[in-house]
């Protein structure tokens, strides 16, 4: 080999680790804002929202765990028969979010197919945040367009590491506490709206329950044991909190004749700040019959 060829192979040789190092810096820089517009998209969503829907006002409750969406959608919010459950649910980037609501006893189709899945595709904003939804099952229906605006203007969440849920047994619920509960409060009745699958509970607390004080409640049954979180996200606003505040409830679901009372201890994630709280039901609501058309 000359000392020319040499020197052309050496340069080809230098030309294609060129090539291979700016595809991996193009790759590393794509990876970074994706990661970033994930991000922006956790921050953008997680939090209390509403729509008007006619005469009703409807409030969405979303909580970002970093892409996956989970949440809760109400109104009234103070009827289990209008709490509907927000799943399965995905950021897709930094302006998409797609998710179901699970129609288990209302909605748009629920007097012609019983309970369904509705998808919803999101198309998001920092105040506004617009929907299409649709029946699952039903690719050809056409879909409904829902415009929410956010209760608490220009929130951003500052996501922080939340502690594990503490091991659980296993045991099957002891006694069904599904319903409408209600507690004092320090200015109005407290509504809590408990819904139990398997053994996970979910739900809402609010009193009154306006907007900015429905709060979402997930958790879970234990045997004769209920422990579930108040997620503090966006309200009562407050401009020291730090992420998702919790507060840990955990309580025993009693037999005989105290099955309409259970009482709870609960104690605020990350403090010092505890009490008790005593709920009596489940009290009467409106049927679901009546929210079918909701």
């Amino acid at each position: 080999m000359t000392s020319d060829e040499a020197l052309e192979r050496h340069a080809a040789w230098n030309v294609t680790l060129l090539g291979e190092a700016m595809r991996l810096i193009a790759f590393c820089a794509a990876c970074v804002v994706l990661s970033a517009s994930g991000l922006q998209a956790a921050d953008l969503v997680s939090g209390t929202w509403t729509a008007a829907d006619g005469t009703a006002t409807r409030v969405y409750v979303f909580k970002v765990s970093g892409e996956r969406l989970t949440g809760i959608m109400c109104g009234p919010c103070d009827d289990p028969a209008s709490v509907f459950r927000i799943e399965d649910g995905r950021i897709l980037d930094g302006d998409r979010a797609t998710f179901f609501i699970r129609r288990d006893t209302g909605g748009p189709a629920f007097r012609r197919d019983g309970p369904y899945r509705e998808r919803v595709e999101a198309s998001l904003g920092r105040n506004v945040m617009r929907l299409s939804a649709r029946p699952e099952a039903d690719s050809s229906a056409t879909p409904i367009s829902i415009s929410l605006t956010r209760v608490v203007e220009n929130f951003e969440l500052n996501p922080q590491p939340l502690p594990p849920a503490p091991a659980a047994s296993g045991k099957a619920p002891s006694a069904s506490v599904e319903g409408h509960w209600v507690s004092v409060g320090r200015t109005a009745q407290q509504n809590w709206i408990l819904k139990v699958r398997g053994n996970e509970v979910w739900g809402l607390v609010c009193g009154p329950c306006t907007p900015p004080v429905v709060t979402m409640i997930d958790g879970r049954i234990d045997g004769d044991t209920i422990m579930f979180y108040i997620n503090h996200i966006d309200t009562p606003p407050n401009p020291n909190r730090q992420g998702i505040q919790r507060n840990v409830m955990t309580g025993t679901i009693t037999g005989g004749d105290n099955t309409n009372v259970m009482k709870f201890k609960w104690v605020s994630e990350g403090s010092s700040n505890s009490g008790e709280i005593t709920m009596i039901g489940p009290i009467s609501t409106a049927s679901p019959a009546s929210s079918a058309a909701k």
